[in-house]
This record gives structure tokens, C-alpha cells and sequence, in this order.
């Protein structure tokens, strides 16, 4: 009871951070197995087990290896395991035990995150479509005039004040999408250079070809590498056309979305 409770203490916890996991459990168990039914573990997006055990073992090594996969994949699944080296059918172990195990991976992912970085009227209507397709988001901005519930009431964090120095206190992890549009070509860069190693999953910035060209010189002058700005969509958003900040907004998020599905898409970043 006591594991089952320090289990669940710790998918809670995991869960409120907003990171992914999956939690591993015998759902059946027949002849000789290291653990019986209902014995569980919780195991991260790396593969490291974070609470409970299975029974250990090549068992529980492969489980792990398996719910990584899973968790990468954002797929719940049932695995059977065959306990007897010797046998000749499904997922065979090397082991005596001679049993056989059946597990349910569950995966919680953890929700995708999008960070605007200025909020302006681009802004503005990318946090709208973003609500709707169920991103958690966070807008900053030093102006408080701008950043306020009646021009983003779907945002949950609105950061106002130096926007550098905040979204460097912010957890970014691979399932982050990072928007920057300030009101200023300096802010922007200072953003970027904020964000540009970090693990974020997509980092797009606003910007015309010569703004970008501009920007990267100074950056590779900072020492950033060709490797590093490579990852930057800017100029940002597909190339669907329109100038409105709602047709921008537009491209913008069905960049977004290409990246997050890992889809070909006709990029604007492309033509620089």
C-alpha cells in the first residue's frame, strides 16, 4: 500500500510539472513471475524508473525500454512477455522463471506548451488558435497595457515585465513551442539568444530575410553556431499567403502543427 501510494504521489507530481511518464502494471501473471498482478512502476520519457518496481531484472529492463518507447510514441499499449528463454513465441526473455507477463503501459503526456513572446496582435490571435487546438500558454510582454484577460482570455500565464529575464524562468522542455514577436527587432534577438540552445521543440521568430540575416551575423559574432541558428524557423510560419496578423497567426500555427506531427510543409524559413 505504501508503494502504491509514493506511485501515485509521484505521477501527481510529474503530472502537475507537465512532464511525460508512463505507468507500467501486471495486469497478468501466469506460472513463475518476479511480481504478481497489480504491481506497478512509474518510468520517464527517458526511460528511468521514478517510483515502484515490476520485479526488476531483464523484466523490468525491457518494460522500461518499452513504456520509453510508448511514451515517445504518446501510445498506451498491452505487452505480453514470455518468461522462458527456450520458448519460440511473442516477446521472448532471456530467463528461467518459465512464466508469463502481461503489462499495460499508460502514457501521460504532458501537454503542449506555447510561449509567446510579445503581445501584440499577432499574438493576440495565434493564443486564441492555440487555445482551441489545447495548448497551454503563456504570453510576455513589458507592456501592461497589452497584456491584459480582455485581449488573451484563454492564457493562463500572462509575464509582464522584462521578457528576457522571465522566459529564462521558465521550464522549457521538448514539448515547448517558442513564438518570438516583440515589439522590437533588439528584443527579438535577445529572446532568441535567451532560447536558442534550449530544448524547446520549435522556436520561430518574426522577420524579414534581411532582419534575419542581421540578427543571425550578431549572433554568430556571440558565438552561436550555423547548428544552432539552423533550428530557428524565421522568417516564421508556412507560406499559405495574406498579411492580416489573423492570416499570419494562421501560418504560424500550421507551422506548428507540421512540426509537431513531423509533416513536409512549404516553410518560409526555407527561402532564406
Amino acid at each position: 500500500m505504501i508503494e502504491a501510494r509514493r506511485l501515485l504521489d509521484k505521477l501527481n507530481e510529474c503530472i502537475e510539472k507537465n512532464k511525460s511518464v508512463a505507468t507500467v502494471t501486471v495486469v497478468k501473471a501466469e506460472g513463475s513471475t518476479p511480481r504478481g498482478v497489480g504491481s506497478s512502476m512509474l518510468v520517464d520519457e527517458e526511460g528511468n524508473l521514478l517510483a515502484g518496481t515490476i520485479g526488476g531484472g531483464i523484466l523490468e529492463e525491457k518494460a522500461k525500454r518499452d513504456a520509453k518507447e510508448c511514451i515517445r510514441k504518446k501510445q498506451s499499449t498491452l505487452i505480453d512477455y514470455d518468461l522462458d528463454r527456450n520458448s519460440k513465441e511473442g516477446k521472448v526473455l532471456p530467463m528461467i522463471c518459465g512464466g508469463k507477463v502481461s503489462l499495460f503501459i499508460k502514457v501521460y503526456s504532458s501537454q503542449e506548451e506555447l510561449i509567446i513572446a510579445g503581445a501584440g496582435h499577432i499574438a493576440e490571435k495565434l493564443s486564441k488558435m492555440a487555445h482551441i487546438l489545447g495548448y497551454s500558454i503563456t504570453v510576455l510582454d513589458t507592456r501592461k497595457e497589452r497584456l491584459t484577460k480582455e485581449l488573451f482570455p484563454n492564457v493562463e500565464n500572462l509575464i509582464l515585465g522584462d521578457i528576457v529575464k522571465n522566459i529564462k524562468d521558465i521550464e522549457i522542455h521538448n514539448n515547448s513551442y517558442i513564438v518570438i514577436a516583440t515589439h522590437g527587432h533588439k528584443f527579438d534577438q535577445d529572446v532568441l539568444e535567451a532560447v536558442l540552445r534550449c530544448d524547446a521543440k520549435y522556436i520561430g521568430m518574426i522577420g524579414s530575410l534581411n532582419k534575419v540575416k542581421t540578427c543571425f551575423e550578431n549572433l554568430k559574432a556571440k558565438g552561436f553556431t550555423e547548428e544552432d541558428l539552423s533550428k530557428v524557423y524565421t522568417p516564421i510560419g508556412l507560406d499559405l499567403g495574406g498579411e492580416s496578423p489573423e492570416e499570419i497567426a494562421l501560418a504560424i500555427m500550421a507551422e506548428i502543427q507540421a512540426v509537431k506531427y513531423g509533416k513536409d510543409a512549404h516553410h518560409l524559413y526555407k527561402s532564406r
